[in-house]
């Protein structure tokens, strides 16, 4: 039988050992690796480094964060993986997020948005929310998205002014099977390639044009080798803003508000950053001599219908794209921070 002075020191000692317990817990830090395919200074790498200064600030540094961009962590379907697997956290990532998530194909569809308003409204509604089982589901959790730019075509020989001047021109396209079939509804030849390549494949003649964003159009000097530049608009890409769904649902709660803060904080800016850059790199374009053009875009509408019928059931139904194509954005609060102005 413990005598009471025994019994008081075990007491106390269990006290103690509770007491180092829960602060080792509330000390614990938590760190956030961030792969990034952009160099320092774009949109999605800038929005990344804000990440890092909210939440190191918000959690007295218990979060830690570490921002690598340039595809130091390996390319976006290596860090996508890497998320899965646990060895990165956090990312945005574009089409090739496909490849892990079919559902997010819905947004890959072409011509889906009449504008920037009309594109961010959708994100940031039910139908936006409505993909996050679709990433629980393969381990990821899906924060919000970032706008990444409304996509154009770029063409070596010869201008484009109508939706007739893309037959059988060889274009290169991302490794997604919706831009494929939305390239050939356009009467082109789509061909995947890979983006280190790109510039190199225009020089020589290997394909008439490619598709891309009035930003890296103008970034990547894509513009030297393919010096006509047609403002189709044929999709508004966008990258899904993610982190590991083990990792997020293992952290205290109110570490789990500081990044879900942070995250709507910097998806805001982003879209305000990228919707800047694309007006000034257009006129950028423009003084380089690049000769631009402005298609009816009617008849590559009229053509997108049959990508819709080919991927309705595979994206959630053709109701839900209607949804989407007849959704009354203007109905939206303009002073919603989660929305950058049409320019």
């Amino acid at each position: 039988m413990f005598k009471p002075k025994c019994l008081l020191l075990l007491i106390l000692l269990g006290l103690i050992v509770l007491g180092i317990a829960c602060q080792s817990k509330s000390e614990k830090i938590y760190l956030i690796k961030i792969g990034q395919g952009q160099t320092p200074g774009e949109p999605q790498v800038k929005a990344m480094e804000l990440f890092k200064e909210i939440v190191e600030e918000k959690t007295a540094g218990k979060l830690q964060v570490e921002v690598y961009p340039n595809n130091q962590l390996g390319n976006q379907r290596d860090v996508t993986e890497g998320i899965q697997l646990g060895t990165v956290q956090m990312a945005s990532i574009s089409s090739p997020m496909a490849g892990f998530v079919p559902e997010s194909n819905l947004f890959e569809l072409p011509f889906l948005f009449e504008n920037r308003d009309h594109f961010y409204a959708v994100l940031d509604s039910a139908i936006g929310e409505g993909l996050k089982p679709a990433f629980a589901r393969r381990g990821f959790y899906l924060l919000g998205y970032f706008d990444v730019g409304v996509r154009h075509i770029m063409t070596v020989n010869q201008p484009i002014h109508s939706f007739d001047d893309t037959k059988g021109l060889k274009i290169r396209t991302m490794e997604n099977p919706v831009h494929l079939d939305a390239f050939r509804a356009f009467g082109a030849n789509p061909i995947p390639m890979a983006y280190g390549e790109l510039y190199t494949a225009l020089e020589q003649g290997v394909i008439d044009g490619a598709e891309a964003a009035n930003t890296n159009y103008y970034a990547k000097k894509f513009f030297e080798p393919a010096p006509y530049w047609a403002q189709v608009g044929w999709i508004h890409l966008v990258e899904y803003v993610i982190v590991s769904r083990y990792f997020f649902e293992r952290l205290p709660d109110e570490y789990k508000k500081v990044i879900e803060e942070a995250a709507q904080t910097i998806i805001a800016q982003e879209r305000q950053w990228y919707s800047e850059n694309d007006i000034e790199y257009l006129e950028s374009l423009k003084d380089e001599g690049v000769q631009v053009t402005y298609p009816e875009r009617g008849p590559f509408r009229e053509a997108s219908r049959k990508v819709y019928q080919t991927w309705a059931e595979k994206v959630g139904g053709m109701d839900l794209i209607n949804r989407i194509l007849n959704y009354d954005y203007r109905k939206i609060n303009p002073g919603d921070i989660s929305r950058a102005p049409e320019k």
